[in-house]
């Protein structure tokens, strides 16, 4: 089992000016509170997933998102849109504008790079947002993109932009360790959930008003399995998150048929939930998997050696369950991959 960093804290491209609770209250009115896009160009749970969540409770070492659980990490002021891998990163996905504004700043030269070590850290020289985007909006209002890809931001400071007007595109700068959107929202100094529509301040479990439009899509997920697939052997996670899958079809002597998943927001406690059926659909192997400990991001794999006489050829069926127990009851979220195994 390999334990994926968590992302750290995002710096400001740019600070807003400062702001008052009372000033906050007046900025707040119907007339200027902004309502936002999904500000990336994808479709949630399906092609991308919310893999960090604001942390509202700024003022302890323990980190909660708006619904009181660890959907997030110490510090974190924004709500992270990953994609499933670099492969998709590198074929190109849009960033948007969440709300009409006007371009403040920009940065667009840092290089698309893994900043998984204190050295590539400090070489950042304090620009872990990498490559941005920060639009201010009506009544004091910003938003801040992170983590662009290189040469892709289309934009000026001074421009008008329109809502849903391409910004840039997903990229890997800046300090972060998998393709995703750091999408941060701020009223004057105050940083602010757009789930809740209230500021780290107010701490968990209330809600003002969430600042999505009513059409954008975008709901609570308690835990995403954002990625599957099978493998001949342990999977190489590494080139699985670059994009790299390999052969869509195995060989009847593979020495063994293996399941894997990576997921996002898993917690100590959770249990996965392997199974393989055959070509005909009879279970050949179902082993559970219960999580140690609460991590950002996590793969497992389970699986089983070839049979005497190899694999029979067709399309083999897995299936990961992860479940969570909460309340006296069992939420389970399901992730389907398939495999063919080629004839001899």
């Amino acid at each position: 089992m390999v334990v994926f960093a968590r992302p750290v804290l995002v710096l400001l491209l740019a600070l807003a000016a400062c702001g008052t609770r009372a000033e906050r209250t007046s900025q707040q009115s119907v007339a200027t509170r902004p309502s936002f896009a999904l500000p990336v160009a994808c479709t949630l749970t399906r092609d991308c997933w919310v893999a960090n969540y604001f942390d509202v409770d700024a003022s302890t070492a323990v980190a909660r998102d708006f619904r009181c659980h660890a959907r997030s990490y110490e510090g974190h002021d924004g709500t992270d849109f990953a994609l499933r891998d670099e492969g998709v990163m590198r074929a190109g996905v849009a960033v948007l504008a969440a709300a009409a504004g006007t371009v403040r700043n920009v940065r667009d030269a840092m290089p698309d790079a893994l900043a998984a070590d204190a050295a590539a850290v400090k070489a950042l020289g304090g620009r872990d947002c990498g490559n941005g985007v920060v639009i201010d909006h009506p009544g004091g209002w910003q938003t801040q993109y992170c983590h662009l890809r290189r040469g892709s931001v289309r934009v000026k400071p001074g421009q008008a932009v329109a809502a849903g007007a391409q910004l840039a595109e997903v990229g890997l700068s800046g300090r972060t360790e998998f393709p995703h959107l750091h999408f941060a929202v701020r009223l004057g100094t105050l940083q602010v959930d757009p789930f809740s529509g209230l500021p780290s301040q107010e701490g968990c479990g209330a809600v003002a008003a969430p600042l999505w439009r009513p059409d954008a899509g975008i709901d609570y997920e308690d835990v995403a399995l954002y990625n599957a697939g099978f493998s001949v052997g342990p999977p190489d996670i590494a080139a699985i998150r670059r994009g790299e899958r390999g052969s869509t079809a195995l060989a009847p002597d593979a020495p063994s048929l293996v399941l894997w998943v990576d997921a996002l927001g898993v917690q100590a406690g959770d249990v996965f939930v392997f199974s393989i059926r055959d070509p005909e659909g009879r279970v050949l192997h179902r082993r559970e998997q219960p999580v140690d400990r609460t991590q950002a991001r996590r793969y497992g794999f389970s699986g089983m050696e070839r049979p005497a006489g190899g694999w029979p050829a067709g399309a083999y069926t897995g299936e990961v369950a992860h479940i969570r127990r909460r309340g006296g009851q069992a939420l389970m979220t399901r992730v389907v991959a398939e495999q063919r195994i080629a004839a001899p």
